[in-house]
C-alpha cells in the first residue's frame, strides 16, 4: 500500500485545535475552526463518517417527539438549522413530507397530537417548508393505501427534510475545511493524549494503514469521539464513572413501500419511522442501552423481530419478508440513569474538563443530533476560541458547502441534456453526480476529459462511473475500498450492496495507490465481511424471526 504522507512530516508544526473523531459534528468543528483561522487537525481511527453520522435514520428534523418531553429549545434548535442545512446543502438536503396516522386513540392523544402540531409550526416561524395540515381517512388512504384500514381516523401531515447520504455532507465539510487550511487525516487513531501536570497538550496518533506514529502538539484538545469517546480520555480522567451513555439503533432496508414518510407509534409507545430512501424504504430505530464493542455493532435478531413485527401492524397487507440488508450504530448521549433509552435527552453538552476535572487543554463533546451539528460546532469553536483567546466570529450558516453553488446547480439542471452530450454520458448518469456532488460534478468529469474509459459504469445496479473512483481517491481521501463503497459513493447501498463490482473498484484503487495483489485480495474480503455485518442476523434460524 502506497503511505501517505509522513505522520512525523505533519507533526512538525503546531495547532490551535486537534480534534478527535471524524463524523459529521467532528468534520463540522474542524471546518469552523478553520474558517476562524485557527490551525486546525482532525484525526480519524476509521473514515470520516464511518460511526453514528452514517447509521443514522438520515433525518434532518426539528424532532417533533421531543415535544413530548417538553424540551422545545432542543427543537427550536433542531428547526433552525433544518432551515440553515436547507440553504447550505440543497443538493443533498431535500423536504419530506411526513403523516403521523391516528387509529382509534383517545381524545388526549389527540389533543397532544393537534398541539404538538401546532407548536411545531410556530417553533419553525422561519420555515421555508408547508405548515402542518389535516387529512380525513379516505383523503390518507388515498395517499397511503398500504396503511391498516381498521380503526382508521385520518392523519396529520407535517414537513422536515431528509439527507439520503449523510455521508456526502461530512464529505463537504472535510473539503471545506480542507480549503481553509486544515488537516483532517482518516485512518489514523488517536492511541493516547500527551499531558503533564494535568494539562493536555496534544495526541499520540498511529497511522493505521502504514503503522507508523507521531505525536502532534496543540493548545486544546476537542474530544468528538461519539461511542469512542470515554475510551479516548479514559486513561487521564480522575473521574471513573462513563461521560456517555451508549445505546444501539437499528434500520431495516426493505422494498420500497410508501413515497413519503410515515411516523408511526410501536406497541410499547416508541416512535419509529417508515421512509422512502434511495428506492428503498428505511424502517426504524430501535433504541437500546449498548456497552459492547462499537466497531462489532450489528442488528440481533430480536431487533429485527421488533421492527418488523411492528410494521407489519401498520401495513398489514405488504410482505415485510425481504430485508435487504440491516443497518445498526450507537448513539452515544448525555449519561443518564434510571430513565428509558428513548427518553434520554439529545441535546449536546460540551464538557470542560478543566472545570470538572482539573484537566486543562481537552474539553469533551457529549450528545448532539445529526440535524444540529452546525450549531454544535459552533458552540464548541465559541468555547474553543474562548480557551484559546481568539476572538473570530463564526460564518458557517452563511458560507455555503462546497457542492452548493446555485448557479452551477441551475445551469446545469437546464442545460443537463446538453452537458451530458458534452462528455458522452448519459442525462441519468449527469444527475446522479450531481445528486452526489451537487455544484462539484466536473471535478469528477473532469477526469473523464483527460480518460475516456472512465465513463465506463461502474455497476449495472447503479448510475456510478469509474471516474469517481480516481476523483474519491485522489480529491476526497479514500484509501481503502470500503471508504469508496460506502462513504464517497451510493454503491454499497444498492441492492446488490456493491458485492458484484468490488473486485473491479479495488483493482482500480490498486492502480492508484499501488497495492499488491494480495492487498487488493485483502481489501476485497475486509469490504465483504462489513457488507457481512448487516445480515449477521440471518445466521439465527429462520423460525426465529417469525
Amino acid at each position: 500500500m502506497r503511505a501517505r504522507t509522513d505522520l512525523a512530516k505533519l507533526a512538525e508544526a503546531e495547532y490551535d485545535v486537534a480534534i478527535i473523531g471524524g463524523g459529521i459534528i467532528g468534520t463540522g468543528v474542524a471546518r469552523d475552526a478553520a474558517m476562524r483561522g485557527l490551525r486546525t487537525v482532525l484525526f480519524e481511527k476509521e473514515d470520516f463518517c464511518y460511526g453514528t453520522s452514517g447509521r443514522s435514520s438520515r433525518m434532518i428534523h426539528g424532532g417533533l417527539r421531543y415535544l413530548a418531553n417538553y424540551d422545545l429549545g432542543l427543537v427550536r434548535e433542531g428547526l433552525r438549522e433544518r432551515e440553515i442545512l436547507l440553504r447550505l446543502a440543497p443538493h443533498l438536503v431535500r423536504p419530506l413530507k411526513f403523516l403521523i396516522p391516528i387509529y382509534g386513540e383517545s381524545f388526549l392523544h389527540k389533543m397532544k397530537l393537534k398541539i404538538g402540531m401546532i407548536l411545531y409550526d410556530l417553533l419553525s416561524y422561519d420555515k421555508s417548508l408547508p405548515s402542518h395540515k389535516y387529512l380525513d381517512r379516505e383523503k390518507v388512504l388515498e395517499a397511503q393505501p398500504a396503511l391498516a384500514e381498521s380503526g382508521l381516523k385520518g392523519a396529520y401531515v407535517y414537513y422536515d427534510s431528509q439527507i439520503a447520504l449523510t455521508e456526502r455532507l461530512c464529505m463537504e465539510n472535510v473539503v471545506s475545511a480542507q480549503s481553509h487550511g486544515a488537516l483532517l487525516l482518516n485512518h489514523a487513531k488517536v492511541v493516547g493524549l500527551v499531558s503533564k501536570n494535568s494539562e493536555v497538550s496534544g495526541v499520540r496518533v498511529e497511522d493505521m494503514l502504514s503503522g507508523k506514529s507521531a505525536e502532534f502538539r496543540s493548545k486544546l484538545v476537542v474530544n468528538v469521539g461519539g461511542p469512542w469517546l470515554d475510551e479516548v480520555v479514559r486513561e487521564l480522567r480522575r473521574k471513573k464513572q462513563p461521560l456517555a451513555r451508549t445505546t444501539k439503533g437499528i434500520h431495516l432496508v426493505t422494498p420500497k413501500v410508501t413515497n413519503d414518510a410515515v411516523a408511526l407509534f410501536a406497541s410499547d409507545g416508541r416512535a419509529y419511522f417508515v421512509m422512502p430512501w434511495i428506492g428503498f424504504s428505511l424502517v426504524g430505530t430501535t433504541d437500546t442501552d449498548y456497552e459492547e464493542d462499537m466497531d462489532a455493532v450489528k442488528a440481533e435478531v430480536d431487533d429485527v423481530k421488533y421492527l418488523r413485527n411492528e410494521v407489519k401492524k401498520a401495513f398489514p397487507r405488504t410482505s415485510w419478508d425481504r430485508i435487504f440488508y440491516t443497518i445498526a450504530g450507537v448513539r452515544s448521549l448525555l449519561r443518564v440513569e434510571g430513565v428509558k433509552e428513548s427518553s434520554v435527552t439529545r441535546r449536546h453538552i460540551i464538557y470542560d474538563h478543566e472545570k470538572k476535572e482539573g484537566l486543562r487543554g481537552l474539553i469533551s463533546v457529549i450528545g448532539g443530533k445529526l440535524t444540529a451539528y452546525r450549531g454544535i460546532a459552533e458552540d464548541i469553536v465559541d468555547v474553543a476560541s474562548q480557551k484559546l483567546g481568539t476572538s473570530a466570529s463564526c460564518t458557517t450558516a452563511k458560507e455555503k458547502l462546497p457542492g452548493a453553488d446555485s448557479v452551477e446547480l441551475e445551469r446545469v439542471q437546464r442545460h443537463m441534456k446538453s452537458l451530458a452530450s458534452e462528455y458522452a454520458i448519459s442525462a441519468e448518469v449527469l444527475n446522479h453526480l450531481v445528486s452526489l456532488y451537487g455544484s462539484r460534478y466536473r471535478e469528477v468529469l473532469d477526469y473523464v476529459k483527460k480518460d475516456k474509459r472512465l465513463r465506463e459504469p461502474i455497476c449495472r445496479t447503479s448510475p456510478d462511473i469509474m471516474a469517481e473512483v480516481t476523483h474519491a481517491v485522489e480529491k476526497e481521501s479514500a484509501l481503502t475500498l470500503t471508504d469508496f463503497m460506502l462513504r464517497r459513493s451510493l454503491i454499497g447501498f444498492t441492492q446488490c450492496e456493491g458485492l458484484d463490482c468490488c473486485v473491479k473498484v479495488a483493482e482500480k484503487m490498486g492502480k492508484i495507490l499501488r497495492w499488491s495483489t494480495r492487498e487488493v485480495s485483502s481489501q476485497v474480503s475486509a469490504y465483504k465481511k462489513e457488507i457481512a455485518m448487516r445480515h449477521a442476523y440471518e445466521k439465527e434460524t429462520p423460525q426465529t424471526l417469525s
